[in-house]
Order: structure tokens, then C-alpha cells, then sequence
């Protein structure tokens, strides 16, 4: 099958979504598809395009304004770049990109089905920050395009099920499909049991404060120490620019803590780092997925989530996680409790490591796409002869 993405994307990004392409990219390739990603408003630099094309990747970049004419095909690039590459699907990934528009009228035009994938991006609490401004785009622009898609493609279930809740109508094609997330070789492993004492927590990503819950982590730090457990806070991420004066602020508000920043990891050294704490701490107010959590799960770091992650339900159904409450200090209470018995916090984290294998491993989760793009693409035919 011919597969082209359509998105923003930077080769070697530490965006999760960025991440969650390449990663889906390399699997299908592997799978013996051929697969093109057609980054939208910007060139790709040679050095990329060539390390790309090393792992059996085409990218494409299109330099176009975001909003001027968005819904147009200026100078007819794009149908000529779709008919040289002849996709069988399309994927859009993400939302709110406007020249999605052009690129779904030129696909319907040359009878190409496109679905699309949400990565988060309509989640209730991220529409929840600039509510007016984001539901004017959905009415406007974004409504009609889902409304035109073969299928929608979701990370979880909770996903999914707030789409339909609060946004769109199902399609038969829609999927709930994990991203991929693989592992390098050599893999570290976790040391294999945590310190009940001085316990370790690390987490991973940009510092959007609010978002990644980062205050409710330092607080609940706070609260653990205050039990007579010497807990550490340990950060690998960067504060990118926007999120610079509230990092400053959380900084001098838990100044009394141990808050450790140790800025990017990325690479088979981000494995390597992970692997040296005793919890994977996930805080987020809202989480989709979290890369950084399943690329813990794959060395055996025991995870810690919050209760509103989307992960949070599957993984402490299958025994594979601790999930904590929004509340500091409630969660010090629980993770207390399980400090006390260290034995089971190992047997969890192997949990973690397994669900990961079955639900995340490159070729479940290649399988799984290209049962949604044949469904999709059934759907698409069947709706064209009418």
C-alpha cells in the first residue's frame, strides 16, 4: 500500500506527535508499505530528507502561509506532488492545520481518501484553553473536513469517546489504534527495585507547567517528604520560550524541594536515564498518550500516572501502573502505601513492560493501521458509487 502523511513534522523533534509519526512511518515501511511524509508550510532541509531516505522514507516539504488562500492549491504543487507520489490513503495527523482544507479538496479530487488522526488536539480540556477561538475553527474550517474524512483515527478510547461526546458523529472506519513505540537495541533495563525511602520520581517533555501537571508533581514531592519520604524530583525537558516565566515561578515556589533539571535527554540516552529513577511520574491534567510514559514502560520503569491520563484506565486494569489523584496529597497517601511493598511495585512494573510489547510493538500496531485504511478506503468507495 502507498501511504502518505500530511502534517507538521521535524525529523528528530522530541514533540510527541513528531515522535508518533516517525515511529508509525518506520513501522509500516517495515511492514512493506510505501510511505511519504509531506510536511505542510515549511522545505525539509537536505541532511533530512537523506536521513530519511536511509530508513526507506520519502520526505516531502511544502512551503506554504498557514492562512493565505489555505483552502487553495496555489499553482496546482500539491495535485502534482499527490499524482507523482499516487497514495492510496492520505492520513492527515492533527488538527487546526489550515491548509488542510486545500490538501482534502485536491484529494476528493483525485479520488483519494484521507482519514485522519487527532493526536489530543480535541480533547476537551485542550479545547478548553482559547474555547471561542478553537470552536469558531471547528464550525468553520475543521467540521467539514472530519465530515469528508474515510475515518478517524484515535490514540485511546477516552479519546474516541469524547469526540463523539462533544464533537463528531462516528464512521464505520474509525479506529482506536496505540501509537508505536519501539524501543533501541541495546535496551537498559530498570535496576529492578525502588528506594521506599529516597524514592526518585522523573518525568519527561516540554515544561508546560499547567499541561504536564508539573506543580501538582513538585506538591506532591512536598507532601511525601512531609510523611518522612525523602522523594526527588527529577526533569528532562526544556521550558520553550512561552513556558520559561512559569518554570522560573514553580522554581522559586518549591524552592524548599530537591528539583532537579537536567534538561533534553533524547536517543538511546533517554532509555539510559530513565532507567536510573525509581517511578515514571506522568502528573497531566490531560494526557492522550505520553510517549515519555511507554518509553519508560519498554526499560521496566515503574509508572506512575495521573488519574486523568487516558492510559490511566488500561493500565491499572491491567495491574500495570499506579494511578494517583489530582489531589497532592492524596496521591503522597497512596504512593505511601505502596512504598511499603516494594516487591509488588517490581512485579507492576514488569506488567507495564509486557503491556507495552502487545499494545505499542511496531508490527501490532502496523497490523492494526492497515486494517483502518482498508476499512477506510472500503467505506470511500462505497460512499463514491453512492
Amino acid at each position: 500500500m502507498k501511504i502518505v502523511h500530511a502534517g507538521w513534522f521535524q525529523l528528530g523533534s522530541v514533540h510527541g506527535t513528531h515522535q508518533a509519526l516517525w515511529q508509525l512511518a518506520r513501522a509500516q515501511m517495515a511492514a512493506g508499505h510505501e510511505v511519504a511524509i509531506l510536511n505542510v508550510g515549511w522545505t525539509i532541509a537536505p541532511d533530512d530528507v537523506a536521513r530519511a531516505a536511509a530508513d526507506g522514507i520519502r520526505l516531502v516539504g511544502w512551503a506554504c502561509p498557514m492562512w493565505r488562500g489555505f483552502w487553495r492549491d496555489e499553482a496546482g504543487w500539491l495535485a502534482r506532488t499527490l499524482a507523482d507520489l499516487q497514495p492510496d490513503v492520505l492520513h492527515l495527523q492533527y488538527v487546526r492545520i489550515p491548509r488542510f482544507a486545500a490538501i482534502a479538496r485536491v484529494a476528493r479530487r483525485l479520488g483519494i481518501p484521507y482519514v485522519i488522526s487527532l493526536h489530543g488536539g480535541l480533547k476537551p480540556a485542550e479545547m478548553h484553553r482559547h474555547y471561542a477561538r478553537k470552536m469558531a475553527y471547528w464550525h468553520l474550517v475543521e467540521g467539514p473536513l472530519h465530515r469528508g474524512a474515510a475515518g478517524i483515527h484515535f490514540v485511546t478510547q477516552r479519546e474516541q469517546d469524547e469526540y463523539y461526546r462533544t464533537l463528531g458523529r462516528p464512521k464505520p472506519a474509525d479506529a482506536v489504534v496505540a501509537n508505536v513505540v519501539e524501543p533501541p537495541a541495546p535496551l537498559p533495563r530498570w535496576k529492578g527495585q525502588v528506594d521506599a525511602d529516597t524514592p526518585q520520581f522523573v518525568s519527561l517533555g516540554r515544561y508546560d507547567i499547567w499541561h504536564k501537571g508539573l506543580d501538582l508533581a513538585a506538591a506532591m514531592v512536598r507532601a511525601l517528604r512531609q510523611r518522612g519520604v525523602a522523594a526527588q524530583l527529577h526533569l528532562h525537558g526544556a521550558a520553550v520560550g512561552r513556558f520559561e516565566q512559569a518554570m522560573d515561578e514553580l522554581k522559586r515556589e518549591f524552592a524548599d524541594l530537591p528539583i532537579a533539571d537536567h534538561g533534553v535527554v533524547s536517543g538511546p540516552a533517554k532509555f539510559a536515564e530513565m532507567a536510573r529513577y525509581d517511578f515514571y511520574l506522568q502528573y497531566s491534567r490531560f494526557e492522550l498518550f505520553g510517549m515519555a510514559v511507554m518509553e519508560a514502560a519498554c526499560a521496566g520503569v515503574p509508572l506512575v500516572l495521573s488519574e486523568n491520563c487516558d492510559l490511566a484506565a488500561p493500565l491499572a486494569q491491567a495491574q500495570a501502573a499506579i494511578v494517583i489523584p489530582m489531589d497532592p496529597a492524596r496521591a503522597a497517601e497512596v504512593l505511601a502505601d505502596h512504598l511499603a511493598r516494594p516487591r509488588d511495585i517490581a512485579a507492576m512494573a514488569e506488567r507495564g513492560r509486557a503491556w507495552r510489547a502487545q499494545h505499542c510493538s511496531a508490527a501490532a500496531v502496523a497490523g492494526q493501521m492497515t486494517a483502518f485504511y482498508q476499512a477506510a478506503r472500503t467505506g470511500a468507495a462505497s460512499a463514491a458509487r453512492g
